[in-house]
């Protein structure tokens, strides 16, 4: 595996705050996915953002020059609520930060009115929290792109003597490509913003402005394209994994002809997919990346699956409390694991008839389905196979596992799992099963609730020990991270690369342009 050097995200909290992370195992997903992708965020929802927000700071910086944040603040979000009154008007578009606000607006103004709208009001941040287009301050630019913006090289964060963003040179031709498409509208926007008001025609002769409305072939799409794929000058290595990504969105959805869920392009580059694509050569180390990333995954469902059977089964129990080794012996009945077999071979034999990457994906669909029937043995059951599945695929990623999971141990990962298993693997199984769920799922569970509660303030028990017992505290949702991918696809979309029958012509030609076809 290649260096990926400042691509990473840096090791920080464990876990997130609330209880959507309870075993601490979702920081290293985290870690791989975000270097994947960078410059795209799970709320980054529309591309034309870039264009828009860059011609934005472009203008206040010409004509403001205010460095006071307050200023700043003002005018940015009078253009948000003025850009989602735009997109909310006529045909709506989605994903736009404000735009159930702005519906609410235009249903007050008869159609053929020509009365202006006052947003004004909506716009002023230190408005009623329910007068507001946006609740948080700092409004889309602040609070969702503009982190996502620094990553694509786009802008610069504010600093001491600047405290607001500014474009960087990568910028500064999309600011020009998007002035350009918009022309005159510019003074129309520009006018509005100052007045705080707009009238219905007013919002149809900004229509060009929407998100959905960037001109196949304009010089702003070309450049939204070269952004989005990191076919910059100087393309740093955040640039080259994004595009490797996209390229293999773009290649993958050619092969399929449809547009997949993300659920399935995981598992496409896992290797338990339905698809014979022939991938770019060096892209090989990124679709390594992305099976590592759904085998930690997998192996974090695998354990959250256990604490969610434990903690139905102390639901149900008297009192809702029971004693550790009374959960763990019911969980360990569940699993049926046979007497006299080491771990080695026990789990070998589960996983034997099959490639490890289809043995993972029938497990996990078993999982998946005896969760929702209630049957907690075969759901138990399902678990185990799952673990030995990913246990051998991890041998298949080499040093990979440790270079791309290489934290402290407080880090649960699929590395530290799998190497609690291989210092076992000549131990009695149904004693490697009892560990596992003692020590690696329900004790581990209070040890990160613990944390969270001495360092973040935050109470996140689902189960809490009282005078020798477990005490049944709250349920959690088990559920498959949400690795951005669905938001990449939405992004290839707004640049018409691919549309809902699967690839464009620009699409094909993005790919030809390579040699990949």
């Amino acid at each position: 595996m290649k260096d990926l050097g400042s691509g990473f995200p840096e090791w920080t909290e464990l876990g997130q705050d609330g209880g959507l992370d309870p075993l601490g195992m979702q920081r290293p997903i985290e870690v791989i996915y975000q270097s994947l992708l960078p410059g795209i965020s799970t709320i980054t929802l529309r591309f034309r953002y870039y264009a828009f927000f860059v011609w934005m700071l472009e203008v206040y910086a010409k004509e403001n020059r205010n460095t006071d944040p307050a200023a700043f603040r003002r005018f940015q979000r009078r253009c948000e609520a003025l850009f989602a009154l735009i997109a909310a008007r006529g045909s709506t578009e989605l994903g736009v930060a404000g735009i159930d606000w702005a519906h609410r607006q235009l249903s007050s103004v008869p159609d053929n009115s020509a009365a202006n709208i006052d947003f004004s009001v909506g716009a002023d941040p230190e408005a009623d929290l329910a007068q507001r287009y946006l609740r948080n301050k700092g409004g889309a630019f602040g609070g969702i792109y503009a982190t996502q913006m620094y990553e694509m090289g786009l802008i610069t964060l504010g600093d001491d003597q600047n405290p607001i963003s500014v474009c960087t040179d990568r910028a500064l031709p999309l600011a020009n490509a998007f002035a350009e498409e918009i022309g005159d509208l510019a003074v129309l926007f520009l006018g509005r913003v100052a007045a705080g008001t707009v009238s219905l025609p007013d919002l149809d002769r900004l229509a060009p402005m929407k998100p959905s409305s960037v001109i196949a072939g304009s010089k702003e799409h070309s450049l939204l394209v070269e952004v989005l794929l990191g076919r910059v000058s100087s393309a740093s290595v955040s640039d080259q994994l994004r595009r490797s990504t996209a390229r293999m969105l773009l290649q993958l959805i050619a092969v399929a002809n449809d547009v997949p869920h993300a659920e399935a392009v995981k598992w496409e580059w896992f290797g338990a997919g339905k698809q014979e694509v022939r991938y770019d050569s060096d892209t090989d180390d990124v679709r390594d990346m992305w099976a590592l990333y759904q085998a930690c995954d997998l192996m974090r469902l695998a354990y959250e699956n256990t604490l969610d059977l434990a903690l139905d089964i102390l639901q149900g129990a008297e009192m809702r409390r029971m004693t550790l080794g009374a959960l763990v012996a019911e969980l360990l009945d569940l699993a049926d694991v046979p007497k006299g077999m080491t771990w080695v071979e026990y789990s070998t034999g589960l996983v034997e008839k099959a490639e490890p990457a289809a043995s993972a994906r029938l497990a996990d669909d078993t999982m998946m389905e005896a969760r929702a029937s209630g049957d907690r043995s075969e759901r138990m059951q399902a678990v185990l196979v799952l673990i030995a599945a990913l246990a051998k695929k991890a041998a298949a990623f080499g040093e990979l596992l440790d270079n791309a999971l290489d934290a402290p141990d407080h880090f649960h990962s699929l590395r530290t799992e799998v190497r609690f298993l291989e210092a076992r693997a000549h131990d009695d199984a149904q004693s490697v099963v009892d560990a596992m769920i003692r020590e690696r799922v329900l004790k581990r569970h209070l040890w990160v609730a613990s944390r969270k509660f001495r360092n973040q303030k935050a109470y996140t028990f689902l189960i809490e020990p009282e005078e020798g017992l477990l005490r049944y505290r709250d349920r959690f949702r088990v559920s498959p991270s949400s690795p951005r991918l669905e938001q990449a696809m939405k992004f290839l979309r707004d640049v018409k690369l691919i549309d809902d029958t699967g690839l464009t012509a620009l699409g094909r030609a993005e790919l030809m342009s390579n040699e990949v076809l």
